[in-house]
Formats: structure tokens, C-alpha cells, sequence
């Protein structure tokens, strides 16, 4: 009984805490708002500054989305496991998109996201992640509702918006982040 009673307590939360990402109970995505990440995790971003032995993967300028694997995101992004903090490893500034294909908001995203990609071709490099597939860099960035999309450089922190967002309103946060 006691064994049952054990279970039960630990296997409840996590039962709801994935519904909540999969079943888009979170009201982050009714509303989306824009926050800046902050250094009350436990690991923190570090500027260019800081970061000037990182070495940099070739950049795809080609205007279209590309699909990382967690790895991949380690190796173009920023590394998640570097204890001084989260830098970003490219030069030209990111759009990292976390979707899954059963998320409703999502595939509505993605044809904007592709969008956006082709409209600023050159000027920001735009990834997806499946958080599927890279529970990891979710749980590094604390991606709890999606779609979340996240915004990196190396001159500026990364910035954070959840939930679904009309096309308009990407490109004004795009040309606010690359300012």
C-alpha cells in the first residue's frame, strides 16, 4: 500500500506537467508576451565578451528554416551544458522556433515562420526544435508551452515569446531584437 501510495505521489505531477505542454493548457499561449530570460537559473548568458575562444560553425544564410537536433543546437546555437552560461555561438542573429507536429498552434506558426525566414534572408538565420526530440535544450531554456520561439545574438541577452503569433507581430519583435 505505502509502495502504491509512493507512486501515485511521483508519477501524478509528471502525468501533469506534460499534459500541460501537450494539451496547450497553459494560458501563455492565449496571450503571447515577449520576456527577457533571466540569470535566476542556474545558468546564465554570457556575452560575446566573455565568450571570444568560442569557435564558430558555418552559417546557412539561405532564408530557410532549418531543423536541429539537440546536438546540432549545442553546435550552432549555444552550448547548454557550458557552467559560465549560455553564449551564442553565431554571428548573425537567431529565430530558434520549439514546435511539435501535434501542436495545433504550431502548425498554424509555421508557415509565418517560414515566411519571416525568406523575408529576412541574411539578416537573422531561423531554426526549429522539436521539443520532442530535444527534451534537454527545452528543459536548459525552461520551455514549458509551446510554440515558444527564442531570440539569440551575441551582443544581447535571449529573448523569449510564448504562444502563437500573427505575422505582424513577429516582425516587429525581429526588427526590435536586430535594432
Amino acid at each position: 500500500m505505502k509502495k502504491t501510495l509512493v507512486l501515485s505521489a511521483l508519477i501524478i505531477p509528471l502525468l501533469f506537467g506534460s499534459c500541460k505542454q501537450k494539451n496547450g493548457a497553459n494560458t501563455e499561449q492565449a496571450t503571447p508576451e515577449t520576456e527577457q530570460t533571466t540569470d535566476n537559473s542556474s545558468t546564465s548568458y554570457m556575452s560575446d565578451q566573455q565568450n571570444t575562444t568560442s569557435s564558430v560553425a558555418e552559417e546557412n544564410l539561405s532564408g530557410k528554416v532549418i531543423t536541429l537536433s539537440s546536438s546540432e543546437f549545442i553546435d550552432k546555437v549555444c552550448d547548454i551544458n557550458n557552467p559560465k552560461g549560455f553564449a551564442y555561438k553565431g554571428h548573425t542573429p537567431c529565430l530558434v522556433d520549439f514546435y511539435a507536429g501535434w501542436c495545433g498552434p504550431c502548425m498554424k506558426l509555421k508557415p509565418i515562420i517560414e515566411k519571416v525566414a525568406k523575408d529576412y534572408k541574411g539578416d537573422i538565420i531561423v531554426y526549429s526544435v522539436n521539443v520532442d526530440r530535444a527534451q534537454d535544450i527545452c528543459a536548459a531554456f525552461g520551455i514549458e508551452s509551446i510554440p515558444t520561439l527564442l531570440f539569440f545574438s551575441r551582443t544581447k541577452q535571449p529573448t523569449k515569446i510564448v504562444g502563437f503569433v500573427e505575422e505582424h507581430e513577429l516582425k516587429s519583435a525581429i526588427e526590435d531584437f536586430i535594432k
